[in-house]
């Protein structure tokens, strides 16, 4: 069996991570660490190759792949030099700050014949895991929504994701998470985007965004992020035809789908309850009628990351298809690019 032999560049948070956690597979070896910051290096295991410089850890020939873990704006230029360097390569997300520049990536590892991906993991994720395995499973019924949300209380974010030029902002941080999830759990094409995006506390980059997705199959998706949201909401809200999925947070140890007990044929003739004022069609409650069901199962209890280096595993040895692909990346780029537009528009914006 073909091992993952790895070369980290970037050693802050993402790339002690994935240290941590896909080093401590059988199947992966970390061989090299390169950061500039010589602190960084410290922290680095014996045994492990230090560079200060990613240009020579390029040049190691025990390293056959490159996690990129640096700040945005400089995924290309390291990208486009691994590809020259004949390396496999992993980027961490966002893959590019543009299309344009992801097109430049992609050409690149295809003119050099290596493998380019990018560590989309929250595909992995246990909260979306039981969406995806609910809504592919039909068991809420023909779905006619879907909302996505995320909400945090402390306003503020950190490091170099506060500037701009860096490629900081939570579109970028979270948001091309949020969108690959949606894109991946609903077929079909995108006709229109609408967006809203706003700097609440944070004066150069977003930390607030809502974004409508219009499916040619006539659904409508909604994506909604805050860093200052002091009453969280739902993590996942979808309803079809038979049934409501609620996931309260990502662990998804909270939640339910609720179901009718009996689906009513016609309005009350009298209103039996003035909850809602006088109205027949809101007067009935909802906990005279609904029913819950615990959410679906799924084999894992926690957030795995290391399926998506698993994934990769199975590829390299020819028993799993490559699931985050170059085709699928770039259509996540395209919908940040539109939700940009929009949002600077004020109005929606059609998609191809």
């Amino acid at each position: 069996m073909k091992k993952l032999k790895l070369g980290i560049i970037g050693y802050g948070f993402m790339g002690q991570w994935h240290n941590n956690h896909a080093g401590t597979m059988d199947e992966v070896e970390i061989v090299a660490v390169c950061d500039t910051d010589s602190k960084q290096l410290e922290k680095v295991k014996e045994g492990i190759q230090r560079y200060s410089d990613y240009k020579e850890l390029l040049l190691d020939n025990e390293v056959e792949w490159v996690m990129i873990s640096v700040p945005n704006h400089l995924h290309k230029m390291i990208a486009i030099d691994a590809a020259y360097a004949k390396k496999n390569i992993i980027v961490e997300k966002p893959c590019a700050l543009t299309v344009d520049e992801f097109d430049q990536m992609n050409e690149a590892a295809q003119q050099n014949g290596v493998i380019f991906t990018v560590d989309q993991n929250r595909r992995w994720d246990r909260d979306y895991s039981m969406v995806k395995l609910a809504v592919s499973g039909n068991k809420l019924g023909k779905v006619y929504m879907v909302k996505s949300s995320l909400s945090g209380v402390f306003g503020k974010m950190h490091d170099w994701h506060v500037y701009k030029q860096y490629g900081g902002g939570m579109l970028y941080d979270w948001g091309v998470h949020l969108i690959d999830q949606i894109l991946d759990l609903i077929p079909g094409n995108i006709t229109q985007i609408c967006a809203d995006m706003k700097s609440v506390v944070n004066e150069e980059v977003d930390d607030y965004f809502k974004v409508i997705l219009y499916f040619e199959s006539g659904l409508a998706a909604e994506i909604e992020l805050g860093t200052l949201l002091l009453n969280k909401m739902p993590r996942w809200y979808v309803s079809g035809d038979s049934g409501t999925m609620v996931v309260e947070n990502i662990k998804a140890d909270t939640g339910a789908i609720y179901r009718a007990g009996i689906m009513q044929k016609a309005l009350p003739e009298n209103v039996k309850n003035l909850d809602a004022g006088p109205t027949r069609t809101f007067s009935t409650k909802a906990e005279d009628v609904v029913y819950t069901e615990a959410l679906p199962e799924i084999a894992r209890k926690h957030n795995d990351w290391n399926d998506f280096f698993r994934n990769i595993l199975g590829f390299i040895n020819e028993t799993e298809e490559l699931i985050v692909r170059p085709e699928q990346i770039r259509r996540v780029l395209q919908v940040m690019e539109a939700v940009r537009k929009s949002a600077e528009l004020k109005k929606s914006v059609d998609f191809e």
